[in-house]
């Protein structure tokens, strides 16, 4: 499964066409194909997302096409929001979820899932956002805003007001009971999409201790102090113990990444609420060890 992106300019003599039409001229994709993709969020036009087919096109626009076939995605259900109030939606993501707009889609993407499933209005769906992430193949507490005032107010007090607890389970199992890991990170990922320990990187600090040994494999409870991209990832594959199934940092493999944010800890000030602290504490979906 490999990710296509083609990028063209169509010609002006197809000034007066159907988007559709016109690429399926110009490319080696067939109308219905394309047609699939620009409904997934896959099509750009003179670099904006074009959700329209039936679009007219004047000829001489620059057309971006990303495409990725046979991808199975993991349906979002309403029973996995676990509270909301206001303009905050805070949801069990499941492994294998997108928990933004991906390239090649915005439909099937949690901000798209979440927004159909409240029956949001195009304003409010359009302003939904995550506030924080989570990897595609992470699990666990994920919330979302679509108040931009509220979200900028709570993103602004993260560090001082937000606390976060994860779950992982590791091969082979570390020697150390408890660690602190202070590995700065790279800024940014190589060409595969790896992040890597960097004398001059940004500083990293993440909490582990050993929660239960089972043959070569450890469950793991970490506290990231900081919240860097791929820093959990980064620092135990560092150590020479990697997540299991986290196959890009040499993780063993697995049906999934074992990796699921277990607690959300958030000051009631960060979210301007009456109530002094928040906090929501869901278990990983099947066996863990």
């Amino acid at each position: 499964m490999a990710l296509e992106d083609v990028t063209l300019t169509i010609p002006l003599e197809q000034g007066g066409q159907r988007l559709d039409s016109a690429l399926a001229a110009i490319s080696t994709y067939s109308r219905r194909r394309l047609q699939r993709a620009i409904d997934e969020g896959g099509v750009y036009v003179n670099k904006k997302r074009c959700r329209k087919a039936g679009r007219m096109i004047q000829g001489g626009e620059k057309a971006r096409i990303v495409i990725l076939d046979h991808e199975e995605l993991v349906p979002f259900s309403d029973e996995q929001i676990v509270w909301r109030e206001q303009s905050w939606v805070l949801i069990h993501k499941k492994a294998g979820q997108y928990a933004q707009e991906a390239l090649h889609r915005s439909k099937g993407t949690l901000p798209y899932e979440i927004a159909m499933c409240l029956k949001l209005n195009p304003m409010q769906s359009k302003q939904l956002r995550p506030v924080h992430r989570l990897d595609k193949g992470t699990s666990g507490l994920m919330m979302f805003c679509y108040d931009p005032k509220a979200l900028q107010h709570l993103q602004h007090h993260w560090y001082q007001a937000v606390d976060k607890e994860y779950l992982a389970v590791v091969s082979p199992a570390p020697s150390w009971d408890s660690i602190l890991i202070e590995r700065p990170i790279s800024a940014k990922a190589d060409r595969s999409g790896r992040y890597h320990i960097a004398d001059k990187g940004r500083v990293c600090k993440t909490e582990a201790f050993v929660l239960e040994r089972q043959e070569n494999r450890a469950l793991l409870r970490l506290v990231p102090h900081t919240g860097r991209t791929h820093q959990l990832r980064v620092h135990l594959a560092s150590l020479a113990c990697p997540i299991v199934g986290d196959i890009r940092y040499g993780g063993k493999k697995s049906n999934r990444m074992m990796l699921h944010a277990k607690t959300l800890s958030i000051q009631g000030y960060a979210m301007r609420a009456k109530k002094t602290r928040f906090k929501w504490s869901v278990e990983p979906e099947g066996d863990w060890m």
